[in-house]
């Protein structure tokens, strides 16, 4: 019996078991069989991948191997050849909110005649539907968001404006106002600065502390032992996946990239 369910004379007092922490058992994202060409050319083949629940996995792998195809396909953004994936059990659809995503800054319009607070604050968009608009909540959610990547001084100005680093911080902060269990994140350090970097990764540990799941295109082997648990080596085929330190392995290295990963610093 637990401790506080007695008195002090040993007398027994009715109480609650208190129960343990429930921890899902279902994957966060499934992956079965999934092929994907462009022109008739494979930019994935027939890849199987588990993702389990509250995990950072690094996607790493040569130019050319699949990465961002890889983030399309689960989005549903592309059609594949065949396989399927699901998302916390269920086939996913653009339409459901259950993945927030941070593309590479190189495909964004940055030209866009908007102001900071408005990019995050379409981050809530998915939640109202087609016709309802922004409210009180929604607003204080999406300047919430920008106080937690240090941009709430930026709100009012044109997104055209700021720097790299600022512009990748707002990106983040509209997937966060999502509040949603998965985040696909296609080379969030890219082109920023080392503070931007470190408040990166203190964010994303922060939504796996909650039980999120963070997946992130990455390009530096030399702080995936660092920043992640888990990865995944593609190369077009996965060449292994698993937690950093049973799936990064010299081995798998060297199937992922040939010679040229010898002269990475690891």
């Amino acid at each position: 019996m637990p401790e506080n369910c007695s008195r002090p004379d040993g007398a027994a007092l009715a109480c609650a078991a208190v129960p343990a922490p429930v921890v899902p058992s279902t994957p966060a994202i499934e992956i079965h069989d999934l092929t994907v060409a462009y022109h008739d050319k494979p930019a994935l083949w027939d890849i199987d991948l588990t993702v389990p629940p509250g995990v950072l996995l690094a996607v790493v792998g040569p130019n050319g191997a699949g990465k961002t195809t890889l983030m399309k396909a689960i989005l549903g953004l592309i059609r594949p050849v065949s396989g399927e994936v699901l998302v916390h059990g269920q086939r996913y659809s653009p339409r459901s909110p259950t993945i927030a995503y941070v593309p590479q800054r190189g495909s964004v319009d940055w030209d866009f005649p908007t102001t900071v607070f408005d990019v995050v604050l379409m981050g809530t968009y998915g939640r109202l539907g087609w016709f309802r608009r922004p409210g009180a909540a929604e607003r204080a959610a999406a300047a919430a968001a920008l106080a937690r990547v240090g941009m709430s001084e930026y709100a009012p100005r044109q997104i055209s404006q700021l720097s790299g680093g600022q512009q990748q911080r707002v990106f983040l902060a509209r997937a966060l106002v999502q509040e949603v269990p998965v985040y696909l994140m296609d080379e969030p350090f890219q082109g920023v600065d080392a503070v931007t970097e470190k408040a990166i990764v203190e964010l994303l540990r922060e939504l796996r502390s909650q039980g999120r799941t963070v997946v992130v295109v990455h390009h530096d082997l030399a702080t995936v032992t660092e920043y992640f648990d888990w990865v995944m080596l593609l190369n077009v085929r996965k060449i292994a996946s698993g937690p950093v330190n049973e799936a990064f392995t010299p081995a798998h290295l060297q199937a992922t990239y040939g010679d040229r990963h010898l002269a990475l610093r690891l």
